[in-house]
This record gives C-alpha cells, structure tokens and sequence, in this order.
C-alpha cells in the first residue's frame, strides 16, 4: 500500500499533507528518513512514524471508498460478471467486506464498501433519507421541464411512483449533463425516470452520498480508506441539493475530473 494513501486512511492529515511533512522530513519507516509519498509499505509489519510519534492503525471495522468501474457488480461474488471486492487491493481487504447498496454494473462511481453492517443499514435505512447524487449524461438535451417532473415524483412504465427527486441541467459539462438528487434507490431507477420522460441515460456516475463526495483524484477501479469524519459526511443530510448544485457550478475542473 502507498505511504501516503495509509497515513491519510489512518490519521486526520491529507495526502497532500502528508508530502508537505515527507519534504520535511518528519516520516519515517523502520527508522529511515522517506521522501516519497509512492513508497510502498505493509502497515502490520513496518513501523511507521510521524514527527517521532507512532501510527496508530484504525481498528476493528473496514470503511472503503471506491470509484467504481463500469463492468462490476455490487456483491460479494457472482457466477458470470467481476464484482467490485475484486478491485480493492490485498493490502486493503479483509473477511466480511460488502458493498453498502447498489450502483449499476454499467454506472461508475462512488461505492462504500465495509464490514459495518450496523453503519450500511443506517445509511441504506428510508427513513433516514440519506441523499445520494449522480451525474448522468442523456441521450438528448436536457429540458426544462425535467426538474417540475422530478420533483412532483415520477411514475414509472410499470406504474409505480418514485418519491419527489431533484435534477438540474449542468451547461459547464454540455446540454445533455444533469445533476440528480435521490433518497430512494429502486432497480435502474434513474434511467428508469428518464425514460418515463421520453430520454434514456448514456452514462450514470454517482458522485456523491450525504456529504462525502467522490476525490477529484481518485482514479477510476482505485479506492481509499475513510476516517471517521468521513463517515459523519455520509449520514449528513442536512445540505440541500441547491447548495450542492451551486457548489458544484463553482467548481468546473471537479467535474471536468469526475467525468474524464
């Protein structure tokens, strides 16, 4: 596992962070000065120092976040397509690691994985309302009539109703860009909207639940360890989708990032 990435997972610093400290030469492993943040280390076998202190591994359970490839499945195992366990590194996995809730074998993106089953069902919990958000890309431009649709709740070709969502057109990404905005999770469900409204759904990446967001910087099939005020982003669900929207609006290269 990269240094970096292992003291960023276990401690309060930032990888960039934790360069700053590398030029300053106030990292070591096994007693020797290191200089690169690449430098791979086995975090049960070497010792790890920061300004003289020794890292502490998080313990007991596992909270990973991975940006998920097309072409994965949200399981454990499957008898005919590679599931998203298979993209986290030795050095990451462990016994009893699942996917908390579902993203399309087709869709990219944000997927918790944990041993946490308690943390997954609040998250997963209706009641609770926990907002996930998505970029989706359509087959033709994005009309101004989506978002009433969205937020008088759709009803689908098979006759059921999806609590009111929101959507909103993303011009910095192109005419056929939206933000979505959901507290429920039915099967396809985004494209399932869309094609309601005479659209279909290209491309689905989901950016965000609650308020921890996909890193600009983590690559797609690679995922990353969370900290405890990660989590407490997650179960937040007091940021409307307007204040998200705008946020996003003010930051173009974020979304030019997540959908490259």
């Amino acid at each position: 596992m990269r240094l970096d990435q292992l003291i960023a997972a276990h401690t309060p610093y930032s990888r960039k962070e934790v360069k700053l400290l590398l030029r300053q030469k106030q990292i070591k492993v096994n007693d020797l000065i290191i200089a690169k943040a690449d430098t791979k280390v086995q975090p049960e076998q070497d010792t790890i120092t920061i300004k003289g202190e020794p890292l502490v591994l998080r313990p007991s359970s596992r909270y990973l976040l991975l940006n998920k490839l097309a072409g994965y499945v949200c399981a454990t195992e499957d008898a005919r397509d590679p599931t998203v366990l298979e993209l986290v590194p030795d050095a990451l996995q462990c016994k009893g690691l699942f996917p908390a809730g579902r993203l399309d074998k087709d869709s990219k993106g944000l997927v918790l994985l944990t041993t946490d089953g308690a943390l997954a069902h609040r998250m997963l919990a209706p009641k609770r309302h926990v907002p996930k958000y998505y970029l989706v890309r359509l087959a033709r431009p994005f009309s101004t009539t989506y978002s009433d649709a969205f937020q008088a709740g759709i009803s689908l070709r098979d006759g059921s109703l999806c609590l009111p969502a929101e959507t909103a057109p993303l011009p910095e990404l192109g005419d056929t860009w939206a933000l979505v905005g959901l507290q429920e999770g039915k099967y396809h469900q985004i494209k399932r909207m869309f094609a309601a409204l005479g659209n279909h759904v290209e491309e689905l990446i989901r950016i965000g639940i609650g308020d921890l967001f996909l890193p600009p910087d983590l690559q797609l099939g690679s995922c990353m360890e969370l900290l405890d005020k990660d989590l407490e982003k997650l179960l937040n669900c007091e940021t409307t989708f307007s204040a998200k929207l705008q946020s996003l609006k003010k930051n173009s290269s974020y979304l030019i990032n997540v959908t490259t």
